[in-house]
């Protein structure tokens, strides 16, 4: 739900070079693990940068497959098709579960995954142009707990992106172009408007670079919400100037829209450094963009500034990222939000296999009721030698703890918003859970274990917790799952 002290909801986000809305698609962890392990934001002037090419031809291909409690069935599958400067890429993922109350079984649908999703990427690299393609397909079809029988979401993403480059004696051109739809049905007794919702999300980036390194770019967006109460089409365009100095980047420019524009200039500013005890990166970004669709009854556009400051230390086997994160959502006089944010990643190693991690992240200030608490992951991981060295035990315990501030945070899990006032029915309530796992690689193929919630699984009267007041109490979760690669 936040990257890097940056809430995703309404932020535009990407997975490589496609990109997400954000509006409601602000939970990566819900899409497969090559989405959610991807996860970027690249803010305006900064085009998704291309995938590392292979030197060498080669075809690997992989069968992920895990069963657990409450009827949890996944599979991820793909095959990696490589050559010389050129790959191409094709996967597929399915989950399938009841959820520990059979809330997740949809009312209409019978023995239908609640989440798959298929993806395509190719990328190619030819002298002096290069050329990366992607297509993805993400469908929800999932039952939500309701007050007398389970509403349900039917969720269609379809999304799409082209990158290319071509450089000529004194100059290069950068292209990119992406295209978001989704067909979004939520059915709940909360929401009186269970009407489809349509986002189409379009983006045109071009950028020409000369020799001096001195940048001219052009970016046209279009994003149209319709619903049956609402109709927005938007379109706005941004013209800018960029230049990357060693440590210094600076890009300046405007924005124009027959909408009103809160912000109608744009910004970024970039500084980075190495020391002896370190690196020290500050960015600052401003632009206009749409409000999230819970807010399109008050204005079309808001404004959005973002500054953060990081701080990265590695000292012998110890490493310490730390970075304050600052967001201001206005829009005249109808609204002026703030929010900071900071958090503290450390990692130590104590040997070669092993090492304990902590990754700390908390609400330093915000200016509005409904405010997030802190949340506290840490862990030990190491392997495990048996069997003379013949085999290994990949090994990882790790604590998730969260822990409100004076009142509960809320958050709208079905809209993917943040309320300035806190909502009871969408409190995010405290927990401690313990979880563990377990890998062991035996002839090639990977065997695992995962126990989320292990107090509760040693006993079942204790550390029960709800992840969302939506949501029924969660005891333990045990997953078995095997791992195949195939080379060639």
């Amino acid at each position: 739900m936040f990257y890097n002290g940056i809430l995703l909801s309404n932020q535009a986000w990407s997975s490589g070079i496609l990109q997400f809305d954000g509006s409601y698609s602000a939970y990566p962890l819900r899409f497969d693990g090559k989405v959610r392990n991807k996860t970027l934001i690249n803010e305006l002037g900064e085009l998704p940068q291309f995938s590392q090419l292979p030197d060498s031809s080669s075809s690997i291909s992989y069968f992920d497959y895990a069963r657990g409690d409450y009827g949890l069935d996944i599979l991820d599958l793909g095959v990696d098709y490589s050559a010389k400067n050129n790959f191409l890429k094709l996967s597929a993922f399915k989950r399938s579960t009841m959820g520990n109350f059979a809330h997740y079984i949809h009312p209409l649908i019978q023995n239908n995954p609640i989440h798959q999703s298929y993806r395509i990427d190719y990328s190619n690299y030819n002298a002096d142009e290069r050329i990366e393609l992607s297509a993805g397909r993400y469908i929800t079809k999932s039952g939500i707990p309701d007050l007398l029988q389970n509403g349900y979401e039917n969720d269609n993403i379809f999304n799409s992106a082209l990158r290319y480059q071509k450089k000529y004696n004194n100059w290069t051109i950068n292209s990119y172009a992406s295209q978001f739809s989704q067909n979004r049905i939520l059915i709940h007794s909360a929401y009186s408007d269970s009407s489809s919702q349509f986002i189409n999300s379009t983006v045109f980036d071009l950028q020409i670079e000369n020799k001096k390194g001195y940048q001219f770019g052009i970016n046209q967006k279009f994003h149209q919400l319709n619903k049956a109460s609402n109709f927005r089409p938007l379109k706005w365009s941004s013209v800018y100037i960029k230049k990357d100095f060693d440590n210094l980047f600076l890009m300046g420019g405007t924005q124009i829209s027959d909408k009103e524009l809160y912000q109608p200039f744009i910004f970024s500013f970039v500084y980075k450094n190495s020391f002896n005890l370190g690196r020290i990166k500050f960015e600052s970004f401003g632009q206009s963009r749409p409000t999230h669709p819970q807010k399109a009854y008050e204005n079309e556009f808001e404004s959005r500034l973002r500054s953060s400051l990081f701080y990265d230390l590695k000292f012998n086997n110890l490493f310490i990222q730390s970075y304050v994160t600052n967001l201001a959502l206005s829009a005249d006089s109808l609204y002026s939000n703030t929010f900071s944010y900071a958090g503290i990643n450390t990692s130590y190693a104590f040997s070669d296999e092993w090492r304990v991690y902590s990754n700390i992240f908390s609400l330093v200030n915000s200016s509005i009721e409904n405010q997030f608490g802190m949340k506290i992951e840490s862990g030990l991981m190491g392997a495990l030698k048996i069997f003379s060295g013949n085999m290994i035990i990949n090994f990882h315990i790790w604590s998730d703890y969260y822990q409100n501030n004076n009142s509960d945070f809320s958050f709208d899990p079905y809209m993917q918003y943040q309320h300035e006032n806190y909502k009871e029915n969408y409190e995010i309530i405290n927990r401690n859970v313990t979880n563990i796992e377990l890998e062991a690689n035996v002839s090639g193929v990977l065997l695992n274990l995962k126990i989320f919630n292990l107090l509760n699984f040693i006993d079942s009267s204790k550390s029960t917790f709800k992840p969302n007041a939506a949501y029924p109490k969660i005891g333990r979760m045990v997953q078995f799952g095997v791992r195949w690669y195939f080379e060639n």
